[in-house]
């Protein structure tokens, strides 16, 4: 059976670069290095949406009247059930919002995350027939 080590020094602390920084590598520098297709991240089909690109999707449509802040282009009001862990997260993402200095209740919150992956999930034909249908 081996000895166990026993430290007695004192930890010298954490090490720190002082050094110049190396420049970042733009990703069309390493798409040809690689010999890829360089790929847009915003029309990914499915990609979840994040924390910034839902906050300026909110910033570009909650528009305040004098009264209640409204969702622009959301005349619809519907019911739609979720759980209560699932409310309580998208309350949480208005909180988190409020805090950068975006105004959004949960349900507008909710409402532009629908919508931007429903626009992600379905191809543009597919988009255009149901608006067509639906007017």
């Amino acid at each position: 059976m081996a000895a166990k080590l026993k430290i007695t020094s004192r930890s010298t602390g954490a090490i720190r670069h002082v050094g110049p920084t190396a420049r970042p590598v733009a990703p069309e520098a390493i798409a040809k290095a690689l010999g890829a297709e360089l790929m847009s991240r915003e029309n990914a089909h499915g990609a979840p949406i994040s924390l910034h690109a839902l906050r300026q999707e909110l910033q570009s449509r909650v528009r305040s009247t004098g009264g209640r802040p409204a969702l622009e282009g959301a005349t619809k009001i519907q019911k739609i059930p979720l759980k209560p862990e699932d409310w309580s997260r998208l309350e949480a993402l208005a909180d988190e919002l409020s805090r950068q200095g975006v105004s959004a209740t949960a349900g507008q919150v909710a409402s532009v995350m629908v919508h931007t992956q429903l626009q992600r999930l379905a191809p543009s034909g597919t988009r255009q027939a149901r608006a067509a249908r639906r007017a």
